[in-house]
């Protein structure tokens, strides 16, 4: 199960966000010289907004648990809930819009996500979940203003606010769980 965390304060989850990289070290491997190379902590991409079909949805369970290998799974994994999240996006612009009334006239708010994502996967001690994965993106708040209520639906829609969001996943028996 993932946890989902959501803070107001851009600032706050700004200085959250850098203080948890601060903390968090670098994963790096060892090449056969014994020289450490360091990969990045921080993975950012731009996603296709496609929804997965049900065999790109379910992966086979990782034999290799090298620290890199779990890493480009987590990655793998990320892309693929980024692109579950688009067509939550879609969902919540045909189905799940609000639209209240403004002084303005009438507002049509819905939930969008950022297509930009950070990952950070971490070893732990237990043997049955060796690593968590987090990943961080943004949700942003798309919204547009009408004389009427169909008005205010039609937009175009424009960002009023975005937050920040981090859920962490497990690897469990090689595979990366919600």
């Amino acid at each position: 199960m993932a946890m989902r965390q959501v803070k107001g304060s851009r600032y706050f989850v700004f200085f959250s966000y850098l203080l948890f990289l601060l903390g968090t070290p670098l994963v790096s491997t060892a090449d056969e010289k014994g020289t450490a190379q360091t990969k990045q902590r921080v993975k950012p991409a731009a996603v296709a907004a496609t929804k997965p079909s049900k065999a790109q949805a379910v992966t086979p369970p990782l034999v290799d648990l090298s620290e890199e290998a779990v890493q480009t799974s987590f990655d793998a994994f990320t892309i693929e809930w980024m692109k579950k999240l688009a067509g939550t996006e879609e969902f919540h612009r045909t189905q799940g819009m609000t639209v209240n009334q403004a002084p303005e006239g009438f507002s049509a708010e819905y939930t969008g996500y950022l297509p930009h994502r950070y990952i950070v996967v971490k070893k732990t001690e237990s043997k049955e979940t060796p690593y968590v994965g987090i990943l961080t993106y943004f949700e942003k708040t798309m919204r547009c203003v009408g004389k009427t209520k169909e008005e205010a639906r039609k937009g175009p829609f424009e960002a009023s606010d975005s937050q920040q969001v981090s859920e962490i996943f497990r690897f469990t028996k090689g595979q990366w769980k919600y």
